[in-house]
């Protein structure tokens, strides 16, 4: 009986250490692999710096929050990366007042087109800026650039 265990105990034991250099041989590669494509991703992101100096997200809901983020941080060369000449005259035409208390309530699309809504949490103001989905959600790493091409202030 007592060999019994002691077979067994040993087995589960093996089994153990081999579980554990399984995860260490499937976790080492895996790890350098890791560090080297954040490696060759930091190269290739300073080596395009001169050519996109700016992240245009591919999902239209982040990339119409990154633009009210940068109308709220007062970021002019950010809010006309990320809008068209038309959507930031309508901005610097409307009141900087409680610019930092947009809230999105909601995401919707129509005819090729992203609406995203925002409510001013102080005023009550509503706004909705349009996008192509396509121009945005294109598939690729990036978005396009100044994609929000119509904004809409209600209230």
């Amino acid at each position: 009986m007592k060999s019994t265990i002691r077979h067994r105990a040993a087995a589960l034991g093996i089994a153990g250490v081999a579980g554990l250099a399984g995860i260490g041989l499937a976790g080492g590669p895996a790890m350098a692999d890791g560090a080297a494509l954040a490696d060759s991703s930091s190269q290739t992101a300073s080596s395009d710096a001169g050519t996109q100096s700016v992240h245009y997200p591919t999902d239209p809901a982040v990339y119409a929050d990154e633009l009210v983020r940068a109308w709220g941080n007062d970021n002019t060369d950010r809010v006309e990366a990320f809008a068209s000449a038309d959507v930031v005259d309508k901005i610097n035409a409307h009141s900087d007042d409680n610019v930092t208390h947009w809230d999105r309530t909601r995401v919707g699309g129509a005819a090729g087109t992203t609406y995203v809504d925002y409510v001013n949490t102080v005023t009550g103001e509503q706004m909705t800026l349009g996008l192509p989905t396509e121009a945005v959600h294109n598939g690729g790493e990036w978005g396009e650039p100044n994609a929000v091409h119509s904004i809409r202030f209600e209230g």
